[in-house]
């Protein structure tokens, strides 16, 4: 699973402006610097996914949402569209709206929707997880994997509250602590690339904080890590370096993603993503 992994020599020149995708948890990426953009869609842009995961944990998080009635979901923060497919092909009865902020996400999420024969069911549109203009009391089931440490869990929830129909719930990807006593190395690169971390109670306490409980829970294993993100991811990156020779950017952007990678194969046991099914109280 981790052997060797690229490792890229920068000419110094710094990305710090640049917001990083972290852990599929798109970290830092500044959307105002197109260039930078572009190549790091490049990389992450074409992967199977834009973050840990797989097909068995989303049904497995879908198993343990109460509602069995699911007519309307909504898909936040949809990357290229790869739990979007699992969730339309497990819930055939369900209108699935999926949005995203990068156009370049949207148009492969919804070309796979429609190579699919899902484009009846499924709509692709470019859009805010905080802003998804869809009517209250309208969703029985909010789905966000790996992009509600963009707003953090107690806005987000609260934001989407309204939304929820009767019964709804909201399934979310977050990275979490798995021992508590992580080496000082590892927490000073994660307080660096997202100071909110903390670990499972620390979440159920925020869940808990704005109204919601935790219904369902489990820790994504290291293979939803490796098979279909930082293995294609570290396959990419040296594809990209062989695109981009001496281009101080496009090594900067190699550089961190390969980072990303050999953290993970050094420090995989102290952390991972959970995933949280939740309700607002009263509703399970």
């Amino acid at each position: 699973m981790c052997t060797v992994v690229v490792t890229v020599v920068t000419s110094g020149a710094s990305l710090a402006h640049i917001p990083r995708r972290r852990t599929g948890t798109l970290s830092t990426m500044d959307l105002g610097d197109p260039r930078a953009f572009e190549l790091f869609l490049e990389i992450y842009g074409v992967l199977p996914r834009a973050g840990p995961g797989s097909t068995a944990d989303t049904l497995r998080a879908l198993s343990l949402v109460p509602n069995n009635d699911i007519k309307r979901a909504l898909d936040l923060g949809c990357g290229p569209g790869a739990q979007t497919l699992v969730l339309a092909e497990a819930l055939p009865e369900a209108d699935v709206l999926a949005l995203d902020l990068a156009p370049q996400m949207v148009v492969e999420a919804r070309r796979r929707c429609v190579d699919a024969g899902l484009g009846d069911r499924v709509q692709v549109r470019e859009g805010d997880l905080l802003a998804p203009r869809v009517p209250d009391a309208s969703q029985d089931l909010i789905w966000c994997e790996g992009a509600i440490y963009f707003a953090g869990i107690e806005t987000a929830l609260s934001t989407w509250k309204p939304l929820l129909a009767a019964s709804g719930a909201v399934a979310f990807t977050e990275p979490i602590w798995t021992h508590p006593s992580p080496p000082d190395e590892l927490t000073t690169w994660w307080r660096d690339e997202y100071p909110a971390i903390t670990d499972e109670s620390g979440v159920r306490a925020k869940v808990s904080s704005v109204g919601f409980e935790t219904v369902g829970f489990f820790r994504l294993p290291a293979s939803s890590w490796w098979d279909e993100y930082y293995e294609p991811m570290d396959t990419r990156v040296r594809q990209f370096l062989r695109e981009h020779p001496e281009d101080p950017v496009a090594a900067e952007i190699a550089a961190e993603a390969a980072k990303e990678i050999n953290t993970f194969c050094r420090f995989s046991e102290f952390y991972t993503c959970g995933f949280f099914i939740t309700q607002p109280v009263g509703e399970a």
